[in-house]
């Protein structure tokens, strides 16, 4: 096996490889005695690695062919992202964005890793401009694709899963999308995680903790621990005795994991049990450290700052331009974080100043970029929130913070040319 294969790397080479050699969606290490089809993990990325290995054998041709793979996917994001933009931003606005895309440290490390997060990131960017160009020409056909390309985001990562259905139905019964395209969206986007379900119904799962059920249940309790991500880290990266101490913390997760797998019922009571000690602690958690964590900068299950498995001599570790670039772009990450937040209001406030310039169209598209990041942003609070998690989103954070900018300089000019007019009025009265 390839060295570059590590961590969650390693089990979507093994599914890719059993894809490839035995026909069965399997984790089992290439060469194992026994096959057993699982579904811990979701199809998409180890389908697109399969295909590569198919093209190229599974040697060092077939690596570099995946990494081109990703860097073209990787500028093609941006590429589909700035068009996304122009929907309710300017040109040059959409372009500004466009370029926070393409030079932000995280989204190009994250391309040079076996890992599903430069996949998702442009199957959402994709089904989301598809979902806009399916509103301006109202046409369900184009809308049945989008929620195609949507669903095959939800079998990469599976926290997508219900997001076309929600996106439908609230555009839907706010009536800012016609109602049969939205039902057409809601459909494709059922379409692809519909037949994995039914494929997932047929299997038995014989290996413990081989379900995606088991992997959820793993992440919602990881992230019931504030301590989880440091405990981690500790354990790989401090002197022995904290290192132990650490492994007594992930003792006690592992175990609060297998009760509430043993018996959901005793499981949840032991978990809010705990909650229940530190009510206002946990608050905290949950409110405001998670979804800071998620849009935080440091990797922490990985080797750190932006780089997920060790790296050395990377451009942004021994290259000044590069460096000065990280730098910037470290400081001013809180920033975009808060614009991006404060999109909802810059929404409101293009929607009460609507143009006949204005379509329908823009503010579908704004309002489901808005709701994409809303509902990554919820669910990755409930669940696990790392730094990594939020990278495929990123390209909509940066639309969403240059929306609030968008927003807040067309206010100011609005207030200056304001003023402008009442001045001479001023002036006569003085006068």
């Amino acid at each position: 096996m390839l060295n570059p294969v590590r961590g969650d790397a390693t089990q979507y080479y093994s599914y890719a490889w059993n894809l490839l050699h035995h026909g069965a969606f399997a984790k089992d290490i290439p060469g194992a005695a026994s096959i057993t089809p699982d579904n811990y993990r979701d199809p998409g990325y180890p389908f697109f690695l399969a295909l590569w290995m198919k093209a190229f054998g599974t040697g060092s041709n077939w690596y570099a062919a995946v990494l081109l793979c990703q860097a073209l996917l990787g500028a093609l994001t941006v590429t589909l992202a700035t068009q996304l933009g122009r929907y309710w931003l300017s040109t040059g606005w959409a372009i500004g964005a466009g370029v926070l895309m393409a030079v932000w440290p995280h989204s190009i490390t994250i391309n040079g890793y076996l890992l599903t997060e430069t996949l998702f990131s442009f199957l959402c960017v994709l089904g989301l401009l598809l979902w806009a160009r399916s509103c301006e020409r109202k046409a369900a056909w184009l809308a049945i694709i989008a929620g195609l390309v949507l669903g095959a985001a939800a079998l990469t990562n599976a926290i997508l899963l219900p997001f076309g259905i929600l996106l439908a139905t609230f555009l839907a019964w706010r009536k800012l999308a016609p109602r049969q395209v939205c039902m057409a969206l809601a459909a494709g986007a059922l379409l692809l995680p519909g037949a994995w379900a039914i494929r997932n119904a047929q299997i038995s799962t014989q290996k413990s903790g081989s379900s995606s059920t088991d992997r959820a249940l793993q992440n919602l309790v990881q992230g019931t621990w504030p301590d989880y991500h440091s405990a981690w880290r500790n354990s790989f990266f401090s002197d022995p005795e904290t290192q132990a101490r650490a492994q007594v913390t992930l003792h006690a997760i592992d175990t609060e994991y297998s009760v509430l797998r043993a018996s959901p019922i005793a499981g949840a009571k032991a978990i809010m049990h705990r909650l229940d000690e530190h009510p206002l602690r946990y608050a905290v958690w949950y409110l405001l450290r998670k979804p800071y964590q998620l849009w935080g900068w440091d990797i922490q299950i990985g080797q750190g700052d932006i780089y997920v498995y060790p790296t050395k001599n990377a451009p942004f570790q021994i290259t000044p331009s590069w460096i000065a670039l990280e730098v910037t772009c470290h400081a001013i990450n809180p920033i975009l974080m808060l614009l991006a937040l404060a999109s909802p209001l810059a929404a409101w406030s293009r929607r009460r100043q609507a143009t006949s310039l204005d379509t329908g169209c823009d503010q579908a598209a704004l309002i489901a970029t808005i709701l994409l990041l809303t509902f990554a942003t919820l669910l990755y609070s409930a669940l696990q929130a790392e730094p990594r998690y939020s990278i495929p989103f990123r390209p909509f954070e940066m639309l969403l913070a240059v929306t609030t900018i968008a927003e807040i300089s067309r206010y100011w000019r609005a207030h200056r040319a304001a003023s402008a007019k009442r001045s001479p009025v001023l002036l006569n009265l003085v006068d």
